[in-house]
């Protein structure tokens, strides 16, 4: 699915985020929840990993902010609200 990645500081652009899995879905939710885990750039990281295909050398071609927006909008698509069909 394309999701719209804003952000302080960078342009907004696009991202293919995949069609998570229940358990990717708890994994994110319970990275989030976690208080003791520090929201450091590795945790970012692991979240665009989790909610994307992307390989290292296409998420090092964003800078830090844009990292941080992406995992940020990842979070946000993961966790809509889930219409019943």
């Amino acid at each position: 699915m394309k999701a719209k990645v804003k952000g302080e500081n960078i342009k907004q652009f696009n991202v293919e985020i995949k069609q998570l899995t229940l358990d990717e879905r708890a994994e994110i939710n319970d990275m989030i929840i976690d208080t003791e885990m520090s929201k450091n750039f590795s945790f970012w990281l692991k979240i665009i990993r989790i909610g994307t295909d992307w390989t290292d050398e296409e998420i090092n071609n964003y800078s830090t902010d844009e990292i941080i927006a992406i995992a940020g909008c990842i979070i946000e698509e993961t966790n809509k609200k889930k219409l019943k069909k």
